[in-house]
């Protein structure tokens, strides 16, 4: 069987299509014969069973007056009438005790009925008849054989019908293995076509073909982003000065101060360079505008790094510019906005070491209409960039309220990092 089955998957397609179908056409039909002839059988059963049974009353009922007189003749003349019927192959009487009085008929393997004999309403014998039914067999046969004959014809009509459309559909096919052969090394043939379609596509250098990049580049990394690099000024002299333990503790606490001003106004936190940070803010937020946000992320850890600093009796020196991309950050699924940043990074780093206390914004993001409504600014002398200078009374009131919160939750740590209080 196995075998078999391998064979067939070598055959061309055409040629599979058409057994196929072929051999689904036969099974369906043969299916259909099978239950028409069985429904048949049925039938004739119950006609017999009905006729059989009215034979054997009507002869019962005959030979009862042949009985009481005592009339063996008369009994043998009715049963030998009978048998002449051409559906009466054997009639028999039987007495009280089941033995034959009189037969008539060949004894064969027909249907049997029986009837009960009655003389003046008492039990007198049986009477037995068989029904022939060699004719009505050798009939529902030769029906079978018939419609069995039909399918096969039938079959072999859908085959001769369905190969030259299969031939049409693998001749396809076959063109378009025969292109890829152009182009392949030297491939075995296979007389079927879709195998050997496979084995000249298996054949192509598809991982040169496909696409590096299978992710769709990402909305988000295509709207205005507004970026606060921060310069960690002071952590370039203790890298060098600090002990392993208290440095971690440094950047820890330097860390907690930066996230948790970043995470009121939506940014997210990365670091660019050895000792430069990045905040970036995109998309819209109830406290403004990406630029507008920068700016107010950049004035509140401004605000806090004073306190924080006496809490942890290190400087905390941080140089803090405000740009603007038409990109953003990109990510692993898409480089390019990652890339574009780069220049406006590179920017702000020029302008971040170079801040010392101001909050510097370049000019193109400091033409952003929300920013110029919340924030104050001024030019700054021998600079193209823009000084922050303070916010507006209401942004102003925002921000207090946010560094009396996060000084709560950075000054537990703070003290804990450094509980003796010396520099």
């Amino acid at each position: 069987m196995g075998a078999l089955i391998e064979k067939f998957r070598h055959l061309p397609l055409s040629q599979q299509l058409a057994l196929t179908a072929a051999s689904l056409t036969l099974l369906a039909t043969l299916s259909l014969v099978a239950l028409a002839v069985r429904s048949s059988a049925y039938t004739e059963r119950t006609l017999q069973s009905e006729y059989g049974q009215s034979v054997a009353q009507q002869l019962a009922r005959r030979l009862s007056s042949e009985l009481a007189a005592n009339d063996l003749l008369g009994v043998t003349a009715e049963l030998q009438t009978l048998v002449t019927q051409t559906r009466i192959s054997n009639a028999a009487a039987l007495d009280v005790d089941g033995m034959v009085l009189s037969e008539a008929g060949k004894n064969d393997d027909g249907l049997a009925f029986t009837a009960p004999i009655e003389i003046a309403g008492d039990f007198a014998g049986t009477v037995r008849v068989s029904v022939d039914t060699r004719e009505q067999t050798a009939a529902r046969q030769q029906f079978m054989w018939v419609l069995s004959g039909l399918s096969l014809v039938l079959s072999f009509l859908v085959y001769g019908v369905t190969r030259p459309m299969g031939h049409r559909i693998a001749r396809n096919i076959e063109a378009l293995s025969l292109e890829l052969a152009e182009v392949n090394e030297e491939i075995p043939y296979s007389a079927n076509e879709l195998k050997y379609l496979r084995h000249q596509i298996q054949a192509l250098p598809l991982d040169l073909l496909k696409a590096e990049n299978n992710g769709e580049s990402k909305d988000e990394h295509y709207d205005d982003t507004a970026i606060l690099y921060i310069h960690l000024s002071s952590l370039a002299t203790y890298v060098e000065a600090l002990d392993q333990p208290r440095l971690q503790r440094y950047i820890k606490t330097l860390h907690r101060l930066i996230y948790g001003a970043c995470g009121f106004y939506d940014g997210k936190l990365n670091v660019a360079r050895q000792f430069g940070i990045t905040v970036v803010f995109t998309g819209s937020h109830n406290a403004g505008s990406p630029v507008a946000r920068a700016a107010a992320c950049a004035w509140l850890i401004r605000k806090v790094m004073a306190t924080a600093e006496n809490a942890l009796r290190l400087k905390l020196n941080f140089g803090l510019a405000v740009g603007i991309s038409e990109l953003g950050m990109g990510d692993s699924e898409d480089i390019y906005p990652g890339l574009y940043t780069q220049s406006t990074i590179d920017e702000l780093l020029g302008a971040a070491t170079t801040a010392e206390q101001d909050i510097l914004v370049t000019k193109p993001a400091s033409r952003d209409v929300d920013f110029t409504t919340r924030c104050k600014t001024a030019t700054r002398e021998g600079s193209e960039m823009i000084c922050l200078q303070g916010l507006s009374d209401r942004q102003r009131d925002l921000v207090e309220r946010q560094a009396a919160l996060l000084m709560k939750a950075i000054a537990p740590e703070v003290a804990k990092a450094d509980p003796t209080g010396s520099a």
